[in-house]
């Protein structure tokens, strides 16, 4: 193992032989394959409830968290403790819909946008972007400097050469725009992820290698196919904020309030949050964290949008402007 993501051809040929593969392939607006450091990890609504891999005797097996396979969906009481175990594809099939009730019972409606709009983005083929994979964290082991600790919910690419690459964060409604996972550590862990001279090169190995078997397990488009060259991609990615909302007033107000130390024309911010991103990091790191600045240390795309639910975001290009609002 090399602590990038990619997997072998044993593993990809026996999940696609598998009982599992179904779910993936004929059920891409609930089922999600991406792939891990020889393994794949496989989400339902965003939802990571597997991870399959291949044992020391060559066998598929699925790790899996014992709460997924418990009554809780039915008892609704307080979660007892759980612990990972390992089960066959089999049965992990036979009790799908346990796991999907389970799965609901703590899903969230972020959650269910990022599944929503991962499929609708790729299933589109006129869409610009191709999303390879989600809940992205890279190994420190390959980063040397070892300083980005971050997740990302989304990574996407360009489907035109060079490949931009798009690092994105999703926020709904107005749950963790504050907090320890809200904007303001967003910003930081884009901050650090750019500052590293390792962290861009190993995501563009892994963008190649997951592409590359996404395509080969028939779940991303023949056309997604990029070039492992270095001219094939863009110097640097960019960054992105999708904040949707399904509520009256919209989080733009309540961003705007955690990113700067004042109000600011055309937020509609009504508080300036104490802990902000221009007084917490411009101190911690001494640079410029005013996004609306062109001295800003990182710059970062805010989409906002009004939707039904987040079930139905109606975007069908994830990163195209003229589906926002604003």
């Amino acid at each position: 193992m090399n602590n990038l993501r990619g997997i072998n051809q044993k593993l990809l040929t026996a999940f696609k032989n598998s009982v599992l593969y179904s779910l993936p392939k004929n059920n891409p607006k609930e089922f999600l394959c991406c792939i891990r450091n020889n393994a794949i990890g496989l989400y339902y609504n965003a939802d990571r409830v597997a991870m399959v891999s291949l044992n020391n005797r060559g066998e598929l097996r699925c790790k899996i968290s014992s709460y997924y396979l418990s009554d809780h969906y039915l008892t609704k009481g307080k979660r007892r403790s759980n612990s990972e175990v390992e089960v066959s594809p089999e049965e992990i099939l036979h009790n799908i819909e346990i796991i999907k009730a389970n799965s609901e019972e703590r899903s969230t409606p972020e959650k269910k946008a990022q599944q929503a709009l991962i499929h609708a983005n790729n299933s589109n083929p006129n869409s610009d972007w191709i999303c390879v994979d989600i809940e992205y964290r890279q190994s420190t082991k390959v980063q040397k400097d070892g300083k980005f600790l971050g997740r990302f919910d989304i990574i996407a690419i360009s489907k035109t050469v060079p490949h931009q690459v798009a690092i994105i964060e999703l926020k709904y409604n107005n749950k963790a725009i504050g907090g320890d996972s809200g904007v303001v550590k967003h910003l930081e862990d884009f901050y650090l992820f750019q500052q590293s001279s390792y962290c861009y090169v190993n995501l563009k190995k892994e963008i190649v290698e997951c592409v590359q078997n996404l395509i080969e397990l028939e779940l991303l488009p023949k056309d997604s196919k990029i070039s492992d060259c270095p001219n094939s991609f863009f110097y640097q990615p960019e960054f992105f904020m999708i904040c949707l909302y399904d509520s009256v007033r919209s989080t733009r107000g309540t961003v705007g309030g955690y990113l700067f130390d004042g109000l600011r024309k055309g937020w509609g911010t009504r508080r300036v949050s104490e802990k902000n991103a221009m007084r917490i990091l411009d101190r911690k790191y001494n640079d410029i964290f005013d996004v609306e600045s062109e001295e800003c240390a990182i710059k970062v795309n805010f989409l906002f949008k009004k939707v039904r639910n987040s079930l139905s975001p109606d975007i069908n290009d994830i990163l195209n402007t003229n589906e926002y609002n604003q």
